[in-house]
């Protein structure tokens, strides 16, 4: 499993949210929001709604290929003017991801589709409330033969003739076209004119990286990869710590909780987590009793947030948009070191599909203190029981549970009468039932 830095916030924060402070010096937040799959007609306004100072997410990753720029656009530019209009923020700094597509690669076709962006842009770009800082990265390094959704000859043939006129097809050169592309985002990033304020790769490998650092004038400052890679490829994370080279998590919550139901144990102890930071929070006075819980997603999110990587979750659910934001997951405290261990060590055990070995649990104690109790354990599925201990007059019984189980609690050997127990609270709390 890849080794990330120490828990901390790494650089500063960008109007209340913690960012990290790139290679270039250009503060980049550590929480935003994916739209590159979104339905087109719910972007502007999922974005101007997570601008606004109840969310504070002031990053959005998009790409050439979703065709969207034109939407992420006017969503910027629709929140920045409810923001001036109904808090008087005059100018919001906002940070766009784009990536160019692997049909696109080569210097000319590179420049060519960053320019078709910047023209997208453009409505943002020069807005008086806009401050726009444009990332621009290469999406792959190169269409591959042997990935199913790839077809990289017939995908040539149908580009329109201005891409095909702008440079020579990069499938029929792999090993060099994004090389040239690489070049292509130099200039653009060395360029003050333009609002390109960092460049870097997705989906590269460790070998493409290394190569890329060998080549590169301008070292790439930002890398965007799945989850998959931030546990099982240890020497591309160290790569890029020891480049200092800046990581953002994309398909996130997909990689992870669509196999949840995989790892039920590690689910339970991501839950204990998100239980004890809600009490914590609670105790501090940062969250109102009664109020939104911290969730196992959140825990997610702040664990790596806290380990200075970028997030991204994608999400048309206001709920979740909330949860996800920047204003809600700065706000979660730093994670203790056996946190960090539990949420690494489950996050592991829901991708691999390789459940922990031990569970979560309520821990109960009964107490029988007028009387010798019988306490059996309720299979509410099957109707069956399974005798747990007798507990003498004045004696304690201490029992590992889960929420919503049943035990019945019998006054005698003969089991004439009960008394029905169901267990509530959350993963890793305590509770005390006296008899």
């Amino acid at each position: 499993m890849a080794k990330f830095a120490k828990t901390q916030f790494v650089g500063s924060m960008l109007k209340g949210v913690p960012t990290r402070t790139l290679s270039n010096g250009v503060e980049f937040p550590l929480i935003g929001l994916g739209v590159g799959n979104m339905l087109m007609d719910l972007i502007p306004s999922m974005i101007s709604r997570s601008l606004q100072p109840d969310k504070k997410v002031y990053l959005f990753d998009t790409s050439n290929i979703s065709h969207n720029e034109l939407y992420v656009a006017k969503g910027i530019v629709e929140g920045a003017e409810i923001l001036e209009r109904e808090a008087g923020v005059e100018k919001i700094e906002v940070h766009v991801i784009t990536k160019v597509w692997y049909t696109h690669l080569g210097y000319d076709r590179t420049l060519h589709a960053v320019q078709n962006s910047m023209n997208a842009f453009q409505d943002a770009i020069g807005h008086n409330n806009v401050d726009l800082k444009l990332h621009v990265m290469i999406h792959w390094p190169r269409c591959y033969d042997n990935v199913p959704w790839m077809n990289c000859e017939l995908e040539e043939n149908e580009l329109p003739q201005d891409v095909k006129d702008a440079g020579p097809p990069p499938h029929l050169d792999k090993a060099n076209a994004w090389k040239g592309s690489w070049k292509a985002l130099e200039t653009l990033v060395l360029n003050e004119e333009n609002i390109v304020s960092s460049i870097g790769v997705s989906n590269f490998h460790l070998k493409d990286l290394e190569a890329l650092e060998q080549m590169a004038t301008v070292k790439p400052q930002i890398i965007q990869t799945d989850a998959w890679s931030l546990l099982y490829d240890p020497m591309m994370i160290d790569f890029c710590h020891k480049h200092n080279i800046h990581v953002i998590a994309h398909n996130l919550m997909d990689g992870v909780f669509l196999k949840a139901d995989k790892a039920p144990f590690a689910f339970n102890h991501l839950a204990l987590v998100a239980n004890e930071l809600t009490k914590d929070m609670t105790t501090n006075g940062l969250l109102a009793p009664g109020s939104d819980e911290v969730t196992p997603a959140q825990v997610i999110l702040a664990w790596l947030v806290q380990h200075s990587i970028s997030v991204i979750p994608r999400t048309v659910n206001l709920r979740h948009l909330h949860e996800n934001s920047a204003d809600q997951i700065g706000s979660i405290p730093v994670l203790d070191d056996k946190q960090v261990q539990t949420v690494a060590l489950s996050v592991e055990a829901m991708i691999s599909e390789e459940d922990m070995p031990d569970d979560a649990y309520v821990k109960i104690t009964f107490h029988a203190k007028t009387k010798d109790i019988y306490l059996w354990w309720y299979d509410q599925e099957y109707g069956g029981e399974i005798q747990v201990a007798k507990i003498d007059q004045g004696n304690t019984w201490e029992e590992s549970s889960h929420p919503g189980h049943i035990f019945r609690v019998y006054d005698g050997p003969e089991k004439n009468s009960y008394e029905l127990f169901s267990v509530e609270g959350k993963y890793g709390d305590h509770r005390h039932v006296e008899l």
